[in-house]
């Protein structure tokens, strides 16, 4: 903490947590959580995407329903375009010459994006106001949720701290598709107090897309708790473990391809589903009778511990084409598993030498199945030291306490008064 500021190690305030699906989803965000409501005094959670069973959160953690999952009409959201506010968020952007295009090419959306999000600032304002909780912490655990709302909050001057994650989809521009660009980075990046980027990757990537507000954008790794128990033995068959949503970016149905050119007996189990079920199914059909498989669909994450924690994984596998700091990955080296991925997004800071095996993002089929052959070897890795890498960066004991102590460095400098 800085000189000057009395007392700020010991107060506690109020934090404003905003999620996409938290506490109906986002399961990850259950351990940060944690640690947040015994630094917070209260913590008040806003999800964009309320509904289905909520998970349970800490007696100081109160859930808040704003409504916006109801969305807006048409006209009420050209309404919010005719604003002050919609023009200078667009005349921030489009200073810019670089982002003319996307931003022409993709108008349709990103006003969508920039209407809906002047839209939970005024609902936010009256919360806000209503509650007393202009002095609060505003985080966003997203780079693109709801920080653009909170960005023309404060912009406005209703409330005085807010900061976000950033992830991977939120930071990377190829991850947008046909648009083209984050939405309104350039806006956001100059009102937020913080960036906490999760990997090395998005926050020098971020640092170079934002330019003079790179400054802003530090590195704070996500974490999980140390398990408290580990599987005795080895797997026969191996087992191959895969956790992801099944869509095109995952890939996940080119593990049965891989599988089938590693020549062996052994056993896959894919925890997740999507829109991609039945490609997967159709592939994993195709494997030869050496390997058995098993497609678990989602399951809650104490029932994906308790698999890891009674079953001697062999090996995670990931196929995927983008990423920012996986949790699957973090969670299956906390067992001890060694990973075989691709070196995309984060994916690198998590798989070191003794942890696994990284591929070029463009292996090919025959090069991945014979790293995981060679992954999959009993002598290969080391469970202790995959552990211990872990336990390194990954531990959320360590990375949320400091986090919370960073997010209350960044309240100090911008609402406690300087004594």
């Amino acid at each position: 903490m800085r000189e000057g500021r009395s007392g700020v190690g010991s107060v506690k305030p109020d934090l404003v947590l905003f999620a996409r699906r938290f506490p109906y989803g986002e399961a990850a965000l259950r351990g940060e959580l944690a640690v947040m409501a015994e630094r917070f005094r209260r913590v008040f959670v806003i999800p964009s995407q309320p509904g289905g069973d909520a998970a349970e959160m800490p007696s100081n953690a109160i859930l808040v329903d704003l409504g916006w999952s109801a969305g807006w009409s048409r006209g009420t959201k050209l309404r919010a375009l005719a604003s002050c506010s919609a023009l200078k968020v667009l005349g921030r952007t489009l200073w810019r010459p670089s982002n003319w295009r996307p931003y022409a090419a993709g108008a349709r959306a990103y006003l969508d994006v920039l209407a809906t999000n002047l839209l939970k600032a005024r609902s936010l304002r009256g919360w806000i106001a209503e509650n007393d909780l202009q002095d609060a912490i505003f985080y966003d655990y997203w780079f693109e949720n709801s920080t653009l709302a909170l960005a023309v909050l404060r912009d406005r001057g209703a409330i005085r701290c807010v900061v976000s994650r950033a992830h991977g989809f939120d930071v990377f521009d190829h991850r947008w598709g046909g648009l083209g660009r984050v939405p309104f980075r350039e806006y956001k990046a100059e009102l937020l107090d913080a960036v906490f980027a999760i990997s090395e990757d998005g926050a020098d990537h971020l640092r170079a897309a934002v330019g003079r507000n790179g400054k802003k954008v530090r590195l704070f790794r996500l974490g999980i708790p140390s398990p408290p128990r580990y599987p005795a033995g080895r797997a026969d068959p191996p087992l191959v473990v895969s956790c992801s949503v099944m869509r095109p970016l995952k890939r996940v149905h080119v593990i049965p391809e891989v599988l089938s050119r590693c020549g062996r007996r052994l056993r896959w189990v894919h925890f997740g589903d999507g829109p991609e079920l039945a490609r997967v199914e159709s592939a994993a059909a195709s494997l030869p009778g050496t390997a058995t498989w098993e497609l678990r669909g989602w399951v809650d994450n104490a029932e994906l511990h308790e698999f890891y924690a009674t079953h001697p994984v062999s090996t995670f596998l990931s196929l995927s084409a983008a990423e920012g700091a996986p949790i699957s990955m973090m969670e299956a080296q906390s067992y001890g598993v060694p990973i075989v991925a691709l070196a995309v997004g984060g994916v690198p800071e998590i798989v070191q030498d003794e942890a696994g095996v990284l591929l070029p993002a463009d292996a090919s089929i025959e090069a991945i199945a014979e790293a995981l052959t060679r992954a999959l070897d009993p002598g290969r890795f080391d469970a202790d030291r995959i552990r211990a890498i872990f336990a390194s960066r990954f531990d959320a004991s360590e990375n949320y306490r400091e986090f919370a102590d960073a997010l209350v460095e960044v309240w100090s400098e911008n609402v406690v008064p300087i004594s």
